[in-house]
């Protein structure tokens, strides 16, 4: 019988750039863990958000193969009392004892025979130097020093054997069956299994695959700019405005978000009067926007940011982003006119 596994790392928020390595080197260390042990399966999906490592896998084997062991003993020449010796040691009569041919003569030999272990047993042996094996850039302690290192603290884990949870401990967190939601759409504690596990997190805010949280950014601006290729929506002021395609920005978003939703922002024209090639830098490098252009590539005086939440009620993210913006502008224009 073959059996499906989930783990999930819950940990504060995990530094966007560092995450698609991370998972990436749990693949990895998680195959490594498969072939060493001889546990038969394959590796499903890995997945992650700034708050949590996730690892699937499908069938595996509730047991190792049971293998053979070649144990050598004495040399042959060593005769019949030596034999006897090694044949008890082993739990063996002389007559189920064999011999082997070694650059140094022949020698007893034993087959021993060794009972694979429960697949259970050796997750709950080995997850818990699996998950601090996992290189990152730098790694801090949370629990004193000599603790544990990771590069943030752990704050849950889910394992789980099918429908068992897989006994271990790191760092004094015991691995569950319970997850954590978004900070605020989602509960703090929600039990689940492996089968609605991604369902319960959506219920709790959290939109697991990455392509899902890409693809709602993206339907998101759709949505905001009226056209279906990321170009175009009539504006009181007159005009087309399209938004300025950035991938690395992008995936920075999705990997900064649990349930990401852009919002549309504006900032005073004036500010125009100043390069663009500032007013993008502003945008993109310290407020995570979007520039958005109208009809003739120009820059206009709007702005995609894209929020961890599902709504902004009353338009205060909008306003409190138009805000610092405005702040940003004000500093580059200041440097501006003092050079």
């Amino acid at each position: 019988m073959s059996l499906p596994f989930l783990l999930e790392i819950g940990t504060e928020e995990i530094p966007d750039w560092m995450i698609l390595p991370a998972i990436n080197h749990l693949r990895d260390l998680f195959q490594d863990l498969l072939d060493r042990t001889k546990v038969a399966g394959t590796i499903s999906a890995v997945d992650a958000t700034p708050r949590r490592l996730v690892l699937r896998a499908e069938g595996l084997t509730e047991r190792q193969p049971d293998s053979e062991e070649l144990v050598l003993g004495p040399p042959k020449s060593a005769g019949s009392g030596a034999a006897t010796g090694f044949a008890k040691k082993m739990g063996a009569t002389p007559d189920q004892l064999g011999t082997e041919t070694t650059p140094k003569g022949e020698y007893f030999s034993f087959k021993k025979h060794l009972k694979g272990h429960a697949t259970i047993d050796i997750l709950a042996a080995e997850l818990a130097q699996l998950i601090l094996k996992i290189p990152w850039p730098k790694t801090m302690y949370w629990n004193g020093k000599g603790s544990e290192r990771f590069i943030r603290p752990i704050r849950w884990i889910v394992a789980l054997f099918g429908e068992s949870v897989v006994p271990f401990e790191l760092a004094g967190i015991r691995a569950s069956n319970i997850t954590q939601g978004h900070r605020l759409l989602g509960k703090s504690e929600i039990p689940i299994t492996i089968a609605n596990f991604e369902q319960q997190l959506q219920v709790n805010g959290v939109i697991l695959p990455a392509s899902k949280r890409r693809e709602k950014i993206l339907e998101g601006i759709i949505t905001l700019l009226s056209d279906a290729a990321l170009l175009s929506e009539p504006r009181p002021e007159g005009g087309v405005l399209n938004v300025r395609p950035d991938p690395a920005l992008l995936e920075t978003l999705v990997y900064i978000t649990e349930f990401p939703t852009p919002i549309l922002g504006g900032f005073d024209s004036q500010f125009l009067e100043l390069p663009s090639e500032v007013l993008v830098t502003v945008m993109r490098h310290h407020q995570k926007y979007f520039s958005v252009e109208d009809e003739k590539g120009n820059l206009a005086p709007h702005f995609i940011a894209v929020m961890n939440t599902d709504s902004d009620s009353g338009g205060l993210v909008r306003d409190g982003n138009e805000r610092g913006l405005r702040a940003r502008f004000n500093d580059a224009r200041d440097r501006k006119s003092t050079r």
